[in-house]
């Protein structure tokens, strides 16, 4: 049998909170310090929960190794204002130490910001507004199981079937886009980011964020 077939496939778990947030915070936040990483990868995972409406785990030996969450609309989700909650507790017990305070900042005003690029897409009510990939991360220690592309197929497979005419997500250039594009996903917008990101100066550096769409 091998790794892959031992994996568990299973939806997203209150219990998995902790592990998750880890798990985002090594693949998206390298560059803050432990303690940091561990504040603003909290808060941005409960704020992509309050909005997921369908998950899936890839889990090995008790060890989460990969995370989908989509947001389909129209569709309730159930926990939301708990993870809102959580949300807020977070941010403002953050908010008491200036340098979490900061990297919470970065990190959300990068979500913010990609936040605004969507509402702006979905104005024109596209197909691909019907749900969005919020969060895809996996583990690099499952690096060349084919995870990623696993957990992405699933999540496509219950769109379809759940009607939805298309989705997009939100991504931005410390990001592979060629995996969307591989994937056959298409560039719907571009904007120069206005945001500070770490190691990145909005005033002298082009760094972009983007939609990327696909028809289902």
């Amino acid at each position: 049998m091998t790794e892959t077939e031992k994996l568990t496939w299973r939806a997203f778990a209150p219990e998995d909170f902790e592990a998750a947030a880890r798990l985002l915070g090594r693949t998206w936040l390298p560059e803050f310090d432990e303690a940091a990483q561990r504040a603003a990868s909290q808060i941005e995972l409960a704020h992509y929960l309050a909005q997921a409406t369908w998950s899936l785990v890839a889990e090995h030996d008790g060890e989460v190794l990969g995370v989908v969450l989509l947001a389909e609309r129209g569709r309730e989700v159930v926990g939301a204002d708990g993870w809102s909650e959580l949300e807020a507790r977070l941010t403002r017990a953050a908010e008491k130490d200036e340098a979490l305070a900061e990297a919470v900042r970065t990190e959300m005003g990068g979500v913010r910001e990609e936040a605004e690029l969507e509402r702006e897409y979905a104005a024109g009510g596209p197909a691909g507004a019907d749900a969005a990939v919020k969060l895809l991360i996996v583990s690099p220690d499952a690096k060349g199981m084919g995870l990623g592309g696993r957990l992405f197929s699933a999540a496509l497979e219950h769109l379809r079937e759940a009607g939805a005419a298309g989705y997009h997500l939100l991504t931005d250039d410390s990001c592979d886009v060629g995996f969307y594009e591989h994937k056959g996903l298409t560039q719907a917008m571009r904007r120069r980011s206005r945001a500070y990101w770490p190691g990145v100066d909005p005033e002298t550096d082009e760094f972009y964020v983007y939609v990327y769409e696909q028809l289902l």
